[in-house]
């Protein structure tokens, strides 16, 4: 029997992507991480993204900046 694995959609995907975006962005703020090593992760991170998925989360990042 074929085990069922749940496909997350792509705005899932993206939100979750978006959260960790986030809270590494405030620990860099905060000094707890080097620069180095959020980027590196992010760029895993994202790579492991469908690219519908890899869209919207760039959408979604872009749409923060501004408001910063």
């Amino acid at each position: 029997m074929d085990a069922m694995v749940p496909v997350k959609d792509d705005q899932e995907a993206a939100n979750e992507y978006f959260e960790v975006y986030l809270s590494l962005r405030a620990a860099l703020r905060e000094g707890k991480i080097e620069t180095t090593d959020v980027e590196e992760y992010l760029a895993y991170k994202e790579r492991m993204l469908p690219k519908k998925a890899r869209e919207i989360a760039q959408e979604m990042i872009l749409n923060v900046k501004d408001y910063q």
